[in-house]
């Protein structure tokens, strides 16, 4: 998937509201008189992928439209400690106004990327595809998936609307896989695939004697899911999904499964440490990306 400015910018004027309220005591007062023009930048204190970099440019804009944003990195591309993901030039006050904002959306989104390439990284042996879930931040799916496929994975679902995804509860109300398969056959459009939540052997064989295109491997261990796999013998997409983490994820590839879904991906997200300064990089972020160098190499 693709963002536009018109898709983000609601986003990013929700985030500014929130951070600006009635203004900004700090920085406002300071250049009640004059507001020189500055230059900074957005670096990198840490290791990851690059993602949310539009997300912050378009806080700058949105605050002043004719500041100056160059980007050092694009999106999808790795950064180290030290490297500059924005170069800005723009009024004091602005710097002052959209830093928070500015830097959770890359710090975030970084995240996601970041451990989403990891993923991907570990269990590129294979030929399965990583997708993420609808678990995360709500309001804010959109950015989350954009984040997952920055970092190399897939999407799975997006909302309610675009597919469907047959759970136990759904079985539960319709009486039985057979019975929920029918309803949604005689009444959704026929461009829809149908996907069925599957926690047992016999649940497999009654998704695959209805003819769905789709049959998720619901929380079963890695033996049920090698003797699952045998039951489709490729006639329906498999999916594994349930637990899934970055020790299991490896042996779950390897159970030949066509797709991994991964909450981990949205709902635990460790952020990535990014900075703003205004003219030079401060000298204790100097020695903390000194130390992070030396560390590493």
């Amino acid at each position: 998937m693709r963002l536009n400015r018109f898709m983000i910018r609601p986003l990013v004027e929700a985030g500014l509201r929130e951070e600006l309220n009635a203004g900004d005591t700090t920085g406002g007062f300071l250049v009640w008189d004059e507001d020189p023009v500055l230059t900074g930048q957005i670096y990198a204190k840490g290791n990851g992928i690059a993602c949310g970099l539009m997300f912050a440019e378009e806080t700058i804009k949105l605050i002043e439209p004719e500041a100056s944003v160059e980007y050092g990195v694009q999106e999808g591309e790795a950064m180290a400690p030290g490297t500059v993901l924005l170069k800005i030039r723009a009024k004091a006050s602005t710097f002052f106004m959209i830093e928070r904002a500015a830097l959770d959306w890359v710090q975030q989104l970084s995240g996601i990327a970041t451990k989403t390439a990891r993923y991907v990284d570990m269990v590129k042996h294979t030929k399965v595809r990583i997708t993420d879930t609808r678990k995360g931040w709500p309001g804010l799916r959109m950015v989350q998936k954009y984040a997952v496929r920055v970092g190399g994975a897939h999407n799975h679902i997006f909302n309610l609307n675009n597919c469907i995804l047959v759970k136990d509860n759904h079985i539960k109300l319709a009486g039985s896989i057979k019975r929920a398969v029918e309803l949604l056959r005689a009444r959704a459009q026929h461009t829809n695939k149908i996907e069925v939540e599957c926690e047992t052997f016999d649940m497999v064989k009654e998704a695959l004697d209805c003819g769905v295109e789709v049959i998720m491997f619901d929380n079963m261990d890695l033996d049920e899911m090698r003797e699952a796999m045998k039951i489709v013998n490729r006639r329906a997409i498999t999916e594994a999904s349930g637990g899934v983490n970055e020790t299991t994820v490896v042996p779950i590839a390897e159970t030949g499964v066509d797709v991994i879904s991964v909450g981990d991906l949205t709902h635990t997200v460790k952020a990535v440490d990014i900075s703003l300064d205004v003219k030079d990089i401060k000298p204790s972020a100097i020695r903390t990306i000194g130390r992070l160098k030396q560390a590493g190499s």
